[in-house]
């Protein structure tokens, strides 16, 4: 509920949902009359319309639950990687149980269209196939491995066709997607029967050309200038950590699936938007960013890439779903650490003068 519209469930707040706020911010930012009245109530809003450019676009699960095979999904959830490499955001890692998996499973195979009757894919169709793929515009939505890279942020790779439909349900999608689900976004290619069983056996048989990337980045040493607080929390902390774990008392209560729990796992209650709260906590931080990167080359792929089978650690790394934080915001955050994490001097308070006032 927090990215997804659920069926049969009511969808979050646009407060409490990650993807509604973040369209909310956006689409307000691009009318100058409400924006006008944003930058007047809330006095971040400049950094709000500067940070937020994540989750603003997500799969329609109606949809996914139409065409996905079950099975594939429970494995997906419990080891998920990276299906559209021209989005940043991918799916974060959640702790559900076995049971939960296959709740979810089942769920999905309710939901799940019928299978039409189709013929076994051929090595025949491959050339014509491939001539259909580029002729039908089918590059300018997706990748195809490390055959076709280019695509649009939404359109998944169709590399993983193979893990995640069956051979009819792919022919039927790509002839008549609204067929298969009437919350279909793809549009309808305008293909024969023939035509799409040739294209599903292109998808399905070409040879990917993908390549493993297993190195994980080597992790940056401390910058060596000074740093303070305002630079973190400008290029790390407030733009990034904050929004999942905010501080309940600026926030009207909320705290964020980060402190108080989300996406299955437990509340950490750890508050990241005072340098107060980041600096006692200083000494965890660095592993988690860490920990983001050895997942990197599942998580986070560019096209071509296919996703490495890793041992992952206990718990995700952070920030959670979104690529690693580069390489000098991280260097900039070692070296605050290294140099003490030093916060500002709380500005001095102020008598207030009485003098000329009534007594009593």
């Amino acid at each position: 509920m927090l990215c997804h519209q659920v069926p049969g469930v009511a969808q979050a707040t646009q407060v409490e949902s990650c993807q509604g706020c973040h369209a909310w911010i956006q689409s307000v930012a691009a009318d100058p009359a409400r924006r006008t009245i944003a930058l007047e109530s809330f006095p971040l809003w400049s950094r709000y319309e500067e940070t937020v450019h994540s989750y603003e676009q997500v799969p329609n699960l109606q949809a996914a639950m139409a065409r996905l095979e079950p099975s594939w999904i429970a494995g997906y959830l419990n080891n998920p990687h990276d299906l559209r490499p021209h989005l940043d955001e991918t799916m974060p890692r959640m702790d559900l149980s076995v049971g939960e998996l296959k709740a979810i499973e089942r769920w999905f195979a309710d939901a799940r269209a019928p299978e039409p009757v189709s013929p076994e894919p051929t090595a025949e169709n491959l050339a014509a196939g491939e001539v259909l793929f580029s002729e039908r515009g089918c590059t300018a939505c997706h990748a195809l491995g490390g055959r076709f890279t280019g695509g649009i942020p939404l359109a998944p790779d169709l590399a993983y066709t193979r893990e995640r439909m069956t051979p009819g349900l792919i022919a039927a999608w790509i002839q008549a997607p609204k067929s298969v689900s009437e919350h279909a976004t793809m549009p309808a290619m305008g293909v024969s029967w023939e035509e799409a069983v040739q294209l599903r056996d292109f998808i399905l048989l070409a040879d990917l050309q993908q390549r493993v990337v297993l190195d994980a980045p080597v992790f940056p040493s401390p910058a060596k200038e000074s740093v303070s607080w305002e630079q973190v929390n400008d290029r790390v902390f407030g733009r990034i950590c904050a929004h999942c774990h905010m501080n309940p008392d600026w926030n009207e209560g909320r705290a964020g699936p980060g402190n108080a729990g989300g996406f299955g796992w437990e509340a950490t209650g750890i508050e990241l938007q005072s340098c107060e709260s980041v600096a006692a906590l200083s000494g965890r931080i660095p592993a988690t960013m860490e920990r983001r990167n050895m997942e990197l080359a599942r998580d986070h792929l560019s096209p071509g890439q296919t996703p490495a089978d890793l041992n992952r650690p206990e718990r995700p790394g952070m920030p959670m779903g979104l690529p690693p934080i580069p390489d000098p915001d991280i260097a900039l955050v070692l070296a605050w650490i290294e140099q003490g994490s030093p916060c500002p001097e709380p500005a001095p308070t102020v008598p207030v003068s009485t003098e000329g006032q009534p007594e009593g």
